[in-house]
């Protein structure tokens, strides 16, 4: 089985995950969780990702690293819990944050979210749709995918 690796762009509620195997993006997915935070919540989050870990042989995790200022007790605990379950699973974590993700580093603008699932949506066409979606929505939705995908793209290209 090929090596892949697993990006994440965690939260509470909304959880984006993308799967890069053998260069190529195969898997892309946001993941919601509508109760109220608990350790059954917490749980739950964290056997998701451990049934992606076990069924696409990740050899590696990148996971968006979250502004303190933005962060919360919950978030905190199911960061540090993931963390757990990748020592568990032997499988090496890389953080990176928004800034680290910069695709077009000649142009001084500012990477913002709708930017960076612009560019995400340029390198694979096929979540072209996704993007026009997003774009109609009231409220962020997709953007965690496009992120979990960003993060993804930066460590195959740190290897």
């Amino acid at each position: 089985m090929a090596k892949a690796l697993l990006g994440i762009s965690p939260g509470t509620r909304i959880v984006g995950l993308a799967v890069i195997e053998e260069g190529e993006l195969v898997k892309w997915k946001v993941k919601t969780f509508k109760a109220a935070w608990s350790s059954k919540k917490r749980k739950m989050i964290l056997d998701a990702i451990d049934n992606i870990c076990g069924n696409y042989n990740i050899h590696k995790i990148a996971i968006k690293k979250i502004d303190a200022q933005r962060s919360s007790p919950q978030l905190d605990r199911l960061i540090v819990a993931i963390s757990k379950l990748s020592e568990r699973n032997a499988i090496p974590i890389a953080e990176y944050s928004l800034s680290d993700l910069d695709y077009d580093k000649r142009s001084n603008a500012r990477l913002t979210k709708g930017r960076l699932s612009e560019e995400v949506a340029a390198r694979h066409p096929k979540l072209r749709y996704k993007l026009l979606r997003e774009r109609g929505n009231r409220t962020e939705y997709y953007t965690k995918m496009f992120e979990a995908i960003a993060m993804a793209e930066r460590c195959r290209d740190d290897e």
